[in-house]
């Protein structure tokens, strides 16, 4: 199995019920795109064609799954959510080359 299905795998497994708990930090919509994010933080692990694989797949694999196939986000939120978070890393590690005294929060 490659890194990218594991991760995918390893995700849902980690997720259960936490989409649909109300009491969960990842409930509700903006739950729901927080996940996303998170993520894609983790997009910045993979090679090109696993980022690919993850943004492609994640939405049916992980996210529909573990809404018991109700999403709140349709594929296009959840892709640019993931875009986001993976932005925001490669905008860290940018900045982190620099010293974190010149990092500053967008």
């Amino acid at each position: 199995m490659d890194k990218a299905k594991e991760y995918m795998n390893k995700m849902y497994l980690a997720i259960g019920d936490k989409l649909v708990n109300p009491n969960s930090i990842y409930s509700g919509k903006e739950g729901h795109l927080r996940l996303a994010r998170e993520m894609g933080c983790a997009l910045s692990d993979f090679a090109e064609q696993g980022r690919d694989e993850v943004l492609k797949s994640s939405y049916s694999n992980i996210y529909v799954r573990a809404t018991n196939l109700k999403p709140i986000l349709d594929a296009k939120e959840w892709i640019n959510e993931m875009l986001k978070g993976y932005k925001k890393v490669l905008d860290f590690k940018k900045n982190r080359r620099f010293g974190y005294a010149n990092f500053k929060e967008k």
